[in-house]
C-alpha cells in the first residue's frame, strides 16, 4: 500500500472561468506494497497577486469549502495511503497492478467540481502567489528502495500517471519513481494548478513476502 501523507504550506476548465517567500510547502507520501505467500483544457487559476503564499494539497486538503465560497487554505495532517496486494501466483508476473487509495477526496478546493475519482485516484494540486516573477517549483524526492525488514523493491517499480475529469491537457507530466529528486514543474506566478494521480505498480520482481514501504516527499518551494 502507497501512504499519502501531505502537508500544506482568471482560472479555466476548458472556456468556463472556474479556477488559481522564500518558503517551502513539503507533502510526503509513504509506500507500502503486500506480497502475499466532456472534453475540456486542464484547470488553471489566476490569483490576484498579493502577499508571498504557497499552497500544496496531495490527497486530504486544508480547505475546510471551496476557495470560491470562502475556503482557505490551512495545515492537514492526515496521511493517506495508497496500497496494492500481489496474490503469490502473480508475484513478479510482469502484470501491472493498479494502486488504490483510502483519500476520498474527490472535488477540486477551488470550486467543488468533481474532479479526481477516489480510491483509484489522489488529488494534487498548488499554487503560489508573489508580487515577483519567480516561478515556484514542485519536486517529489523518494529512497532508492521500498523495504521490508532487510528486503527490498526498487522504488522505480512504482509509476504514477495524470489526469482529471474533463481534461486533455495536464499540469503536471506522468512519471516513474527513480530513488532521487524529480521535477514536477512549475507553478507560475499567482496561479493555481491541479491534478489527480493514479499509480501503478510494475510487478517485475520477485521479492521475498512481506509488506514493503517507503515514502516520497513532494515539495513546493518559492525563491
Amino acid at each position: 500500500m502507497i501512504r499519502v501523507a501531505h502537508s500544506h504550506g482568471g482560472w479555466r476548465r476548458g472556456n468556463d472561468a472556474r479556477r488559481g517567500a522564500g518558503a517551502a510547502a513539503a507533502a510526503a507520501v509513504t509506500i507500502a506494497l503486500a506480497l502475499l505467500p466532456d472534453v475540456a483544457q486542464a484547470y488553471v487559476i489566476t490569483i490576484a497577486s498579493g502577499s508571498r503564499a504557497i499552497f500544496l494539497q496531495i490527497g486530504a486538503g486544508g480547505y475546510n469549502a471551496p476557495s470560491n465560497q470562502g475556503g482557505t487554505p490551512a495545515n492537514n495532517t492526515t496521511i493517506n495511503t495508497v496500497s496494492v496486494t500481489i496474490a503469490a501466483a502473480d508475484v513478479g508476473s510482469g502484470t501491472s497492478r493498479e494502486m488504490t487509495s483510502n483519500s476520498t477526496v474527490a472535488q477540486s478546493p477551488i470550486d467543488g467540481f468533481a474532479y479526481c475519482n477516489p480510491p483509484a485516484q489522489v488529488y494534487i494540486g498548488a499554487w503560489s502567489r508573489t508580487n515577483g516573477n519567480n516561478n515556484a517549483t514542485l519536486t517529489v524526492t523518494t529512497p532508492a528502495s521500498l523495504t521490508s525488514g532487510t528486503s527490498t523493491i526498487p522504488f522505480s517499480q512504482i509509476r504514477w500517471t495524470m489526469s482529471g475529469n474533463g481534461d486533455t491537457v495536464f499540469q503536471f507530466p506522468d512519471g516513474t519513481f527513480n530513488g532521487g529528486t524529480q521535477s514536477l514543474g512549475t507553478i507560475s506566478p499567482n496561479t493555481w494548478e491541479e491534478q489527480c494521480m493514479t499509480f501503478t505498480y510494475f510487478n517485475s520482481t520477485i521479492p521475498a513476502a512481506g509488506t514493503y514501504t517507503g515514502r516520497a516527499v513532494y515539495t513546493l518551494s518559492l525563491p
